[in-house]
């Protein structure tokens, strides 16, 4: 909306109700409801709506607008979030999930036209506001193909006679419309609708059929879209660095792969291990990164645990710069991995799988026993895994229990509701956890015997390299630790 002509009302609320408007109608008279009829001058708005030449966004259901001044930003559905600003032509790393390595052009331009009158009350307080609103739009270069138009008030929650007698005439003047026959109508709702209707995805290619609801085929199409939207969500975050973006990408393509090996035989064996190889492919360079990650908290916990002197404070920051530093390079690594045509085509791959759903020999099966079929052979996977893992006890060989425990709980996770194997979750997961804290605390001990700084220091406790501490340390009683604890990993 354009600023109001109030200096004293920055905190006005939000429209609370809206009509669509189909015709160049003029607003009802506002004036003998308010004592004074502030008019704010037209503000023109206008934007570019970009997009793929072959509609990649709008099959994705995004819609990315450009401002004048350069801002961008994007809806996905639920309400438009503003992007980083950016010097380039396109927001590419927000958006580089959907347009793998596409050019973005400019699809259609967006000029948006709107009014304000602000109504005062007898004692000079700004009551309501109302505005109108219209959205020209139409491709570059071309006439304008959809027009918009619409009504908006806000008032201040008082329930004041102004208020109530302003919704009333412009209720009216909206329903007319409706009541002259036109099939579009006013539409009153409690938001303000977006101006314009969002494009019409891209349809699934015709002759291609999804599977049959009820069949094993349909329960892993179903299962991989869903993990699927779980990628596209989150490998925004993982570019802007956020916190456990990159654990969270890592786990959900675990559970891509999971899902196909654990429900092979539903969909085409030789389609799926395409996408298995290449989601691996990009899920061990996350791995190396995320690896580095839990190597540096890890040791970084256990100095913060130690008794105090017993390593010097020069030999800890020492070794955690050591260890940070191929941390670094690990996570810039895969944001080279997620720039590269890897990444897309496994992308690409995934989706075909989806879109296409080639069968494979148990297609057609009921979900239920071919679920519950597939969980049992998993179940018996683990106990071997299992069993050696206990008589070897070697790190590789536990490490490939952790692995089967986790395929496991994946499989049973997706399944849902067909099996009743879900009280077993959280025992899983235990284990998983149980199994992984044993193993980070192992690589961090292998990772500390390699520095010979950080032997160094331990050897040094009781001289100056402990910062003063070393003395408090080679006491006779028990040395306090430097902080509580860290908290399990889950």
């Amino acid at each position: 909306m354009p600023q109001r002509d109030d200096p004293h009302d920055d905190d006005f609320p939000a429209p609370r109700l809206t009509w669509r408007v189909p015709d160049a109608r003029r607003l009802p008279a506002l004036e003998p409801y308010a004592d004074v009829v502030g008019r704010v001058p037209h503000v023109i708005v206008r934007e570019t709506v970009w997009d793929t030449s072959d509609g990649v966004l709008a099959a994705a259901g995004v819609d990315l607008v450009r401002s004048e001044d350069g801002t961008w930003t994007i809806d996905r559905g639920d309400g438009s979030e503003q992007l980083a600003d950016r010097t380039a032509d396109a927001p590419v790393p927000e958006l580089a999930v959907y347009l793998r390595g596409r050019p973005l052009t400019v699809v259609r331009r967006r000029d948006t036209t709107a009014a304000l009158l602000v109504l005062h009350s007898r004692d000079g307080r700004v009551r309501a506001e109302v505005a109108d609103v219209r959205v020209d739009e139409g491709a570059p270069g071309e006439p304008v193909l959809r027009v918009g138009r619409w009504w908006a008030l806000a008032d201040d929650g008082s329930e004041h006679a102004l208020v109530r007698g302003v919704e009333r005439a412009m209720r009216d003047a909206a329903e007319d419309s409706a009541a002259e026959g036109d099939e579009r109508g006013a539409g009153l709702s409690e938001q303000p609708p977006v101006p314009l209707p969002r494009r019409t995805p891209v349809r699934r290619p015709a002759g291609v059929r999804r599977p049959r609801s009820g069949t094993a085929a349909r329960f892993v199409v179903d299962a991989l879209a869903t993990l699927r939207a779980d990628v596209v969500r989150i490998d925004p975050l993982v570019r802007r660095g956020e916190p456990d973006a990159l654990h969270a990408l890592r786990g959900s393509l675990r559970r891509i792969r999971s899902v196909l090996a654990v429900y092979r035989g539903a969909l085409d064996r030789g389609a799926t291990e395409v996408v298995r190889r290449s989601l691996g492919h990009v899920g061990r360079a996350a791995g190396v990164a995320r690896d580095a990650e839990v190597l540096v908290g890890t040791v970084r916990s256990l100095a913060d645990r130690a008794p105090i002197g017993l390593v010097g404070d020069a030999a800890s920051a020492a070794l955690l710069a050591r260890l940070t530093a191929p941390h670094r390079d690990a996570a810039a690594g895969f944001d080279e991995v997620l720039r590269s045509a890897e990444w897309f085509d496994a992308l690409d791959a995934l989706d075909a799988l989806i879109a296409a759903a080639p069968p494979g020999p148990r297609a057609g099966e009921a979900v239920r026993p071919f679920v519950e079929r597939r969980l049992h052979r998993e179940r018996r996977r683990v106990r071997r895994v299992r069993d050696t893992a206990a008589r070897a006890g070697d790190l590789e060989v536990l490490h490939d229990a952790r692995k089967a425990a986790r395929r496991l709980r994946y499989g049973i996770d997706a399944a849902g509701g067909f099996v009743s194997g879900r009280q077993h979750l959280g025992r899983l997961r235990k284990v998983q956890a149980a199994v992984g804290d044993g193993l980070d605390a192992a690589h961090a001990v292998t990772a500390l015997q390699l520095r010979t700084d950080f032997t160094a220091g331990v050897l040094a406790r009781g001289g100056g390299g402990g910062g003063g501490r070393g003395a408090a340390g080679a006491g006779g009683g028990p040395a306090p630790r430097r902080g509580p604890a860290p908290a399990r990993r889950t």
